[in-house]
């Protein structure tokens, strides 16, 4: 029995770490992110992974150079099934941006500490997300946070994620450099 129940432990390890529903797969999944189609990890800042169903364009605008304050809205999910898949306490505020030449796009945040409820531990980032659905994400943690991205023309996602259980106000500055 103790050899039959060793066996059975094997077959199903070795099975699981063969499957291809694992994250890293190539497979299509189901979920909110996913392998990205062609990306290499090191091509401009770009995670290899990429929000499926990603539909650019959507939110408004931000124009680069300038300082736009806004909000974060406790429970507001400004992409589908973010809370599935990103953080099951994320709320977010979607931007986009407009980018006419190639370069680097950075765009900086920062929160309002003295906002009621506001919680260093868990201030957010700030997303890019590339047309394509590619992203690259800012560390967390912190009053302030920056991200940057290689970019061509087109326009670009912009989110501004939270994880306090509170409306929380930033303020957010995007800038295109030249390579």
């Amino acid at each position: 029995m103790r050899q039959l129940i060793g066996w059975l432990c094997v077959s199903v390890l070795t099975s699981a770490c063969t499957a291809n529903s694992l994250p890293l797969s190539p497979s299509a999944p189901s979920s909110l992110f996913g392998p990205s189609r062609g990306a290499s990890v090191d091509s401009g800042n770009w995670t290899p992974w990429f929000f499926n169903g990603w539909q650019p364009g959507l939110g408004p605008a931000l124009v680069l150079g300038t300082t736009v304050e806004a909000m974060v809205e406790v429970d507001d999910v400004c992409v589908p099934n973010l809370r599935q898949t990103w953080d099951a306490r994320a709320s977010c505020k979607r931007f986009v941006v407009s980018v006419s030449s190639h370069g680097w796009l950075e765009a900086s945040i920062r929160w309002d500490p003295a906002a009621p409820g506001f919680d260093p531990s868990l201030s957010g980032d700030v997303v890019l997300v590339a047309p394509d659905g590619r992203f690259t994400a800012s560390g967390w943690q912190h009053t302030e946070e920056q991200i940057s991205g290689r970019v061509q023309p087109g326009n670009y996602g912009v989110l501004i994620m939270s994880y306090v259980p509170a409306s929380l106000p930033f303020q957010i500055t995007t800038e295109l450099r030249s390579d």
